[in-house]
C-alpha cells in the first residue's frame, strides 16, 4: 500500500528536516488498499451438521504500507536525483533500529492526529535515467490499526467520589492498558475501583508521599520510595479501560494521571 503527504515522521526522522517528500512514482488516484484486518474463522463441523459451530476469530495480517521519499523541487529546484551521500543521510536514521516506531503521516486537515507503529522492513531505489529519483521504504506496522495521540488525563480525585473517564476505542473486544501514576496523600492503603466492571485495583502498606507508576500494558509496577516487596501489598489488578465510560472511584484524596493511546480502525486515509 502506498503511502503519501504532505510530511512523513518514523521516530525522530522527519522527511522534511531533508528536504524531502512522500510522494508516489506509480499511483494515479485509483487504487485498492489492503488495510490489514483480515481475519481467519475457526469452525468446527459435528456430527452430520452442515453447519460448522463458530469456535472463534483472530487476525492474520497487518498494515504493510511502503513510502517513497523524494527530493522537494521546491528545495532543490534542478538538483532531486539523490547522491551517495543522500541516500546515507537518509538511511543511518530510517533504518536499523530495533523494534517498531512510532510514524505519522501528516497530510492537509486531517480528521484526527493519527500515529503508527511501525518498522521498515525493506528498502529499494526508484532510477531515472540511471540516477536515484526516490528512496522506497517497505514498512510493517505493528497490527492492522492506527493509533490515537497519546492522552494524558489528571484527575484530582475525591474520597469515594465518582469520577469518569471515556475510552473512544474503535476495538470494542479488548481492554485499553495505560500508564497510571498515583500520587495518594495519607499512608496505608490505596483502592482505585472501576465500577463499570466492578474491578478493584488494591494497594496496602503505603507510606506518606509515596507516588506509584503502574504501566498495565507491561504489568509494571514501581514506587518513588523503596517499599519493599511491593508485589506482595498489590493485588495485582492492573487498571485497564472497558469500551465507552469507565466510572472510577479512589478511596482517598489522590492525584491520579492516565496515559494512553486508543486502536484506531482507519487503515491510511488521505
Amino acid at each position: 500500500m502506498e503511502i503519501y503527504g504532505n510530511d512523513w515522521m518514523l521516530g525522530d526522522f522527519q522527511a522534511s528536516d531533508y528536504g524531502l517528500l512522500a510522494a508516489s512514482f506509480s499511483s494515479g488516484g485509483s487504487s485498492d488498499d489492503d488495510i490489514g484486518m483480515s481475519i481467519s474463522i475457526r469452525e468446527e463441523f459435528i456430527g452430520h451438521n452442515p453447519v460448522p459451530v463458530y469456535i472463534g476469530q483472530e487476525y492474520t495480517d497487518k498494515l504493510k504500507p511502503q513510502v517513497t521519499l523524494v527530493k522537494n523541487p521546491c528545495v532543490f529546484h534542478e538538483n532531486v536525483y539523490f547522491t551517495e551521500n543522500d541516500c546515507r543521510a537518509v538511511l543511518r536514521k530510517a533504518i536499523g533500529y530495533n523494534g517498531y516506531q512510532w510514524m505519522r503521516l501528516i497530510h492537509d486537515n486531517p480528521d484526527e492526529n493519527l500515529w503508527y507503529q511501525a518498522k521498515v522492513v525493506n528498502v529499494s531505489y526508484q532510477r531515472m535515467g540511471g540516477r536515484v529519483a526516490g528512496i522506497l521504504l517497505d514498512l510493517e506496522c505493528d497490527s492492522c490499526f492506527a493509533w490515537s495521540k497519546e492522552y494524558a488525563i489528571t484527575i484530582n480525585a475525591k474520597a469515594n467520589q465518582k469520577f469518569s473517564i471515556y475510552n473512544n476505542t474503535d476495538d470494542l473486544y479488548h481492554y485499553v492498558l495505560p500508564v497510571t501514576t498515583i500520587a495518594p496523600t495519607v499512608s496505608g492503603e490505596l483502592s482505585i475501583i472501576n465500577h463499570t466492571e466492578n474491578r478493584e485495583t488494591r494497594i496496602t502498606n503505603l507510606s506518606a508521599d509515596e507516588v506509584l507508576t503502574m504501566d498495565s500494558k507491561n504489568e509494571l509496577l514501581s514506587s518513588s520510595k523503596s517499599h519493599t516487596l511491593l508485589l506482595n501489598d498489590f493485588n495485582l489488578h492492573y487498571i485497564r479501560f472497558v469500551p465507552d465510560r469507565n466510572e472510577f472511584s479512589v478511596n482517598q484524596d489522590a492525584s491520579v494521571q492516565f496515559k494512553y493511546r486508543v486502536p484506531r480502525k482507519a487503515g491510511f486515509v488521505g
